[in-house]
């Protein structure tokens, strides 16, 4: 049982609860918020956290889950258990829509097997099946009317009320044509009704001529409400059948309340799991509005909390925009009680109610907010003492209930309860209250009793600093600014800064120095020194700041140049492979020339001197590829001198420069930090340092030079004509134009080439395939199609 019975209200639960209320669907899921209590079974908080992460899980990432019609029918179902009554049809409709609600969500989790098997769980046991849905369905229509149709009977008396009522209206509507006309009858108000009965509204000063049964007049008394004579026995009439349709209505609903009262036990299990889901999403919609987690969940006593928030501090400052500190702080069995001073308005009460509220609501079954590998254990009790508990009417005094309260710590807290204290010792002479204060101390750590205490006094410091288990701890605070900042420290005692603060707030100096006179050397001494450990603390702090930082920086250098390395590396590959694509090119253009050479000496059958000449062409042909081939190994080794030179020489104005992946040149101009100004002819431009790439001299008159000898494969390819028209050629003539066209066509890498030869007597279409047959690189010819030609057109297929 925690201490005290006001707990909750002390730690700010009742608050959390309070917003638990407002995110409820249902008086049921109001129900379960109102009596949740503080748990200390492990499997039973286990079960509720499980629960309700399961939930958070779902509303993150499910689509929406069912949350319409989550309505409070006990009372409809308690009065059903009563025989000879019956449910309404208003009462009947909600009970329909519950029903619905559950098959909903029961078919929501259905379709999910196996996701959630917590929440499944919460299905167990439980029969759902849709037939009060169904007999309601049968008698009432979707706006809960009772259908007219619900019973043959009802049909039947249905249907003469409608003709009761039409043959009225049609008498009612002549006798009104018949007084209007005659001048009886306030017109601007027509046919009414009273007491259930149509009536004529006649004029007061014309009643005695409207011969019938006055049933009201008009405020004024100028009309008077007469329902005409000759709809007596018509009104008589409806007014029976309304009373038979009263007693079948009656009937029906009996009849339904019969067949739904043996449904009644299994409907209030329905209705109480469909609560325990409204509770249960309430405490999920609540933990993604915190920012919740579970944390790793401990049989044994203990705190690890990382990175936690007051949760109302928390969604507080979210909505006005302002930064809340996060806590961490530890509480296990080897140290077991954290002792927390600092100053004023330092945050150390808000430390202290920090964990009390975080540890209630974990074994309440609600997330915390903290990181998810914190590590929170399960303790048996609960005992706080915070704030003031004076009452005049049980004649305490603030010191007195604080006594009381210790009474109780010391008499049942033991090694599985967390106790909080807030201002120990206060509320008396400090002379007496401090050495009390430090023997009750000294009482719960020889019991082993986890928990937190705040102070001012410095012999509960030097105590925490001297016995085993205990550990101080302080509220950081700026030294220059003079204001705290709500950081937790572990490991020392901090000073309550009352002279800094004095000064701060413009008390005068004449009275802080008489002060400081009255302060034993001491204590004065101890509390000076406290504030320069502060300082030296915060001073290391700042430099190991700002060498992680400088190490951050290094990494991050160290992996640019692993990178830079890494892409020249590639980029040497890359003009290898490039180098040796033009080198095969060169080889192939050499053997195209030769093949021509050939085939021109073979064709013409040239005497000495033609051959003479071709002899001397090829040779220049093999001298020049071999001169091509040098150059193209000198930009290689080029390459590889301007890789090194630019990992290891740094960018420098006037440097010749390329923008990474790009064959342009440039120079630098000038250099302002990462960047550079970079001319690249009458266009000026600011790169960053690290995608400019230095180039050599050499490289750079290699990019100018223009190569003597060479193809111009691009224009090639954008001027080849992928068809041959032979026609009116002669024999020779033709053949020679083809081969020519062949070799042409297999240089460029064409597949595919188109021959006109024509048909006539097909003399020049032998001759033209015959001479393709015997050429290696032709695959196979065939006919173009009929549209396109036919056997006119030889369709030739290379081998490329």
């Amino acid at each position: 049982m925690p201490f005290p019975k006001n707990i909750e209200q002390k730690i700010g639960f009742s608050q959390v609860r309070e917003l638990l209320m407002q995110r409820c669907l249902s008086p049921m899921g109001q129900y379960y918020v109102d009596r949740m209590r503080f748990a200390n079974k492990y499997d039973i908080v286990e079960k509720m956290l499980l629960q309700t992460k399961e939930f958070q899980k779902l509303l993150i990432e499910e689509t929406p889950f069912p949350s319409e019609h989550y309505l409070d029918i006990s009372p409809y179902l308690h009065k059903a258990k009563i025989e000879g009554v019956w449910l309404l049809e208003e009462e009947l409709q909600q009970i329909k829509m519950v029903v619905q609600a559950f098959i909903h969500v029961a078919s929501f989790f259905r379709e999910r097997s196996g996701r959630y098997p917590q929440l499944e769980s919460l299905l167990q046991g439980l029969i759902i099946n849709d037939l009060v849905l169904r007999r309601i369905d049968r008698i009432l229509d979707s706006e809960g009317l009772l259908r007219p149709n619900a019973s043959p009977e009802l049909a039947k008396i249905s249907s003469k009320i409608h003709e009761k009522e039409s043959e009225i209206r049609k008498r009612i509507q002549k006798l009104f044509d018949k007084f209007s006309d005659l001048g009886y009858l306030t017109e601007q108000i027509g046919i009414t009704i009273r007491e259930g009965r149509l009536v004529l509204p006649v004029l007061a000063e014309h009643k005695r001529h409207v011969p019938g049964f006055v049933h009201d007049e008009s405020s004024t008394g100028q009309t008077i409400y007469i329902e005409p004579t000759e709809c007596f026995d018509l009104n008589n009439s409806l007014r029976e059948w309304h009373i038979a349709y009263r007693r079948e209505r009656e009937r029906i609903l009996l009849e339904i309340t019969d067949q739904i009262r043996p449904e009644i036990p299994e409907l209030e299990k329905n209705l109480q799991r469909l609560g325990l889901f409204d509770f249960v999403r309430s405490k999920a919609k609540l933990a993604i509005e915190m920012k919740a987690d579970l944390p790793i969940i401990s049989r044994h006593p203990g705190v690890n909390l990382v990175q936690a928030y007051h949760p109302l501090l928390r969604m507080s400052h979210d909505k006005a925009g302002q930064q809340t500190i996060p806590l961490s702080v530890s509480l296990n069995s080897e140290k077991f009680i954290v002792v927390i001073s600092g100053p004023n308005a330092g945050g150390k009460s808000v430390c202290l109610k920090t964990v009390g509220l975080l540890q209630y609501m974990l074994q309440c079954g609600l997330l915390v907010p903290c990181e998810g590998h914190s590590e929170m254990g399960i303790y048996k009790e609960i005992m706080v003492d915070i704030g003031d508990e004076q009452s005049i009417e049980n004649d305490l005094s603030t010191y007195s209930s604080h006594l009381l309260s210790m009474k109780n710590f010391c008499d049942f807290a033991d090694g599985k309860t967390l106790f909080l204290i807030d201002e120990f010792g206060t509320g008396t002479d400090p002379q007496f209250g401090g050495p009390l204060a430090e023997a009750i101390l000294h009482h719960l750590a020889q019991k082993r009793a986890h928990g937190i205490v705040t102070t001012h006094f410095s012999n509960l410091k030097n105590f925490a600093s001297q016995y085993k288990g205990l550990e101080n701890a302080s509220m950081l605070f700026d030294h220059v600014n003079l204001q705290p900042l709500y950081i937790l420290e572990l490991g020392k005692p901090g000073s309550s800064y009352a002279f800094e603060l004095a000064v701060k707030s413009g008390l005068n100096q004449n009275i802080i120095n008489y002060a400081k006179n009255k302060v034993g050397d001491k204590q004065r001494k101890v509390d000076e020194l406290l504030i320069e450990l502060e300082k030296e603390k915060q001073s290391v702090q700042t430099i190991k700041t700002k060498l992680a930082d400088k190490e951050t920086k290094t990494e991050q250098l160290l992996r640019n140049y692993e990178k830079l390395n890494s892409e020249l590396e590639l980029n040497k590959k890359l003009l290898i492979k490039k180098a040796k694509q033009e080198a095969l090119a060169l080889v192939s253009e050499a053997n195209s020339k030769i093949e021509a050479t050939i085939r021109e000496i073979k064709e013409q059958q040239a005497n000495s001197e033609i051959q003479r000449k071709a002899r001397t062409l090829v040779k220049e042909e093999i001298q020049q590829f071999k001169t091509d081939l040098v150059e193209l190994s000198g930009v290689q080794e080029e390459t590889k001198k301007q890789s090194l030179e630019q990992v290891d020489s740094p960018l420098e104005v006037n440097d010749l420069v390329k923008i990474e992946g790009q064959e342009a040149l440039g120079q630098i101009i000038s250099i302002n930090k990462n960047k550079a100004l970079v001319a690249m002819g009458d266009l000026k431009s600011s790169i960053e340092l690290s995608k400019l790439q230095k180039v050599s001299a050499q490289e750079s008159k290699q990019k100018l030079k223009k190569s003597p000898t060479g193809v111009d494969f691009n224009s090639k390819m954008q001027h080849f004509n992928h068809e041959l028209n032979v026609i009116g050629l002669r024999g020779e003539e033709a053949v020679r134009n083809l081969n020519a066209f062949i070799d042409e066509a297999i240089l460029l890498g064409i597949k595919q080439v188109r021959i006109v030869h024509g048909k006539g007597y097909g003399i020049l279409r032998k001759l033209i395939r015959s001479e393709l047959k015997n050429n290696k690189f032709v695959a196979h010819t065939h006919d173009e199609q009929v549209e396109l030609g036919g056997d006119g057109v030889t369709i030739v297929t290379l081998n490329v």
